[in-house]
């Protein structure tokens, strides 16, 4: 299926506002049937996003972090196009596609089961997927979907999503209030970056924020046991030479280091064998 009929295909699932919280968030520390939890930090809407919030902006940022790019919610707006203060379900693909995102739609059908189906190879191999949830009671029938969240797990017979609020939930196809995936149907699975051949992809985990600076815990792993190898910084996907670059040896399959950026701004990271 080509990328225009794919995202043709999701037209119907336009969501025109971030939702708000129905109510206090139910414990997700653990799930009696829990098997498979990324590890992808919950985080919420930046504080200059608009009152109709960036959910998707956020989901986005957080699936990010996962592939190695520290990106502000701000640019993950601007290049996303919308003719909205905040992204649509249209226009989350078009954000992905400038930010060198790797990715694949659901093409299921709507319905829990299938779709949870999908979700959980997703997770299986390691990579996240930004999904659509309703809020019950919603205000919005006629629309698909209602707000924006990032899967990171997955139990027995709930999903386990980042909301977007700071907080987890485990969700499903419930017709209680709350986040539901009732009448699922919109998901995109984040598959990886666009990277170079022998590049390895990056994690990043976000230690401290502020208005300019961010520093994170950047961390490539399964790589050639204690071999040479540079980790590389980049401001984006077209960049031909790094902005910043550090040797070093993986300890075991592992390298490892702190380092602060700024925060209006994007920065791929990535490790590349020496040669």
């Amino acid at each position: 299926m080509s990328r225009f009929v794919a995202i043709a295909s999701l037209t119907f699932f336009v969501v025109a506002a971030c939702g708000k919280a129905a109510a206090a968030p139910p414990s997700a520390s653990a799930s009696p049937s829990s098997s498979v939890v990324l590890p992808i930090t919950p985080r919420e809407h930046a504080r200059e996003a608009p009152p109709e919030g960036w959910c998707g902006e956020t989901a986005i940022q957080e699936g990010l972090l996962h592939l190695g790019v520290w990106a502000p919610q701000r640019l993950i707006n601007k290049v996303g196009k919308p003719a909205h203060p905040d992204l649509y379900s249209t226009d989350i693909p078009v954000a992905l596609t400038d930010l060198g995102v790797r990715y694949t739609f659901y093409s299921g059908g709507r319905g829990f089961d299938a779709f949870a189906t999908w979700i959980r190879a997703a997770l299986d191999a390691g990579d996240p997927v930004l999904a659509g949830v309703k809020i019950l009671p919603t205000k919005h029938p006629e629309w698909g979907l209602d707000h924006f969240v990032l899967v990171v797990g997955y139990g027995k017979d709930r999903l386990l999503v980042n909301t977007t609020w700071g907080h987890r939930e485990w969700v499903s196809d419930t017709t209680t209030p709350g986040l539901s995936f009732l009448n699922a149907g919109y998901a995109i699975r984040l598959t990886g970056l666009a990277l170079a051949p022998s590049a390895r992809s990056a994690r990043l985990v976000v230690l401290e924020e502020n208005d300019t600076t961010v520093k994170v815990r950047v961390m490539c792993t399964g790589l050639e046991k204690d071999a040479s190898y540079t980790m590389e910084r980049r401001g984006s996907r077209a960049d031909v030479k790094p902005l910043w670059a550090e040797e070093a040896a993986a300890k075991g399959d592992r390298i490892e280091r702190d380092v602060t950026v700024e925060a209006d701004r994007a920065s791929r990271f990535q490790c590349v064998p020496r040669r």
